[in-house]
């Protein structure tokens, strides 16, 4: 199963589908591949940890399309083309994704159970954020089924320094534990992983931009850049390391 949007409610909504049993997100803003944005004197200091709490909880991720070709207007199985930042294809990631999906084991059965705590990757303000909104959306024949409400998602945005954001998309309702305002360091919680707006399955999707919207991606690699932004960056079969920069 394949669902689309448009690209503006991508941008603004950090959508979420399923494709074949697999839950990802898009984001429509553009990934640029050149090494250079995200090394050197750019990025400065800021480093990034796992945003999540309880690791024992996430094993699949499905990451940023670095595939310079939009398939997304073709059949759905050149919609599944895509390049990880280390060369693996779908489900490593799939056409036009522009963050990292960190899938929730167990799905709602987890969520109701208490879910999963997102934090916050490194140092920085809150900007902006969303809450009160239907948290269970599901996957559905022709793409995601809010049960009848608006495909609104709960989520926030962090502000770090050099101009860059972070953004946390698709938060369990009444969950943000943040206000627009707050200083948060490395760690602090945000909120909770749930299902709220274009996503079909409960997951965090963590989406890095500068500046102007571009989208980075955080994992190093022959397609992304050299350097990682993740305080340590393990095996693709791994996630990264749930500590703060020392």
């Amino acid at each position: 199963m394949w669902a689309m949007t448009t690209p503006s409610f991508r941008s603004d909504r950090g959508a979420g589908i399923l494709v074949l049993g697999l839950l990802a997100a898009c984001g429509s803003a553009d990934v640029d591949t050149a090494a250079e944005v995200a090394d050197g004197d750019a990025r400065g200091s800021l480093q990034f940890r796992l945003p999540l709490l309880e690791t024992h909880l996430f094993e699949l991720v499905v990451g940023v399309d670095h595939d310079p070709v939009d398939h997304s207007d073709g059949p759905m199985a050149e919609a599944l083309l895509c390049t990880a930042y280390d060369g693996r294809p779908f489900p490593a990631c799939y056409d036009e994704h522009r963050g990292s999906d960190y899938i929730l084991e167990g799905a709602f059965d987890t969520m109701d159970a208490g879910s999963a705590t997102i934090l916050a990757a490194a140092g920085g303000t809150v900007i902006d954020l969303a809450d009160g909104n239907y948290d269970r959306c599901h996957k559905a024949s022709d793409g995601v089924d809010c049960d009848g409400n608006p495909g609104d998602p709960n989520y926030v945005i962090v502000a770090h320094e050099g101009g860059w954001q972070t953004k946390y998309w698709h938060m369990q309702n009444g969950s943000v534990a943040v206000a627009v305002g707050d200083d948060v360091a490395c760690g602090d919680p945000l909120g909770k992983v749930g299902s709220s707006g274009y996503s079909s399955q409960p997951h965090l999707h963590f989406q890095l931009e500068d500046e102007e919207g571009v989208a980075i991606d955080p994992y190093a690699g022959e397609y992304s850049q050299a350097e990682t932004w993740w305080v340590e960056q393990r095996a693709s079969s791994q996630l990264p390391v749930d500590r703060c920069e020392e």
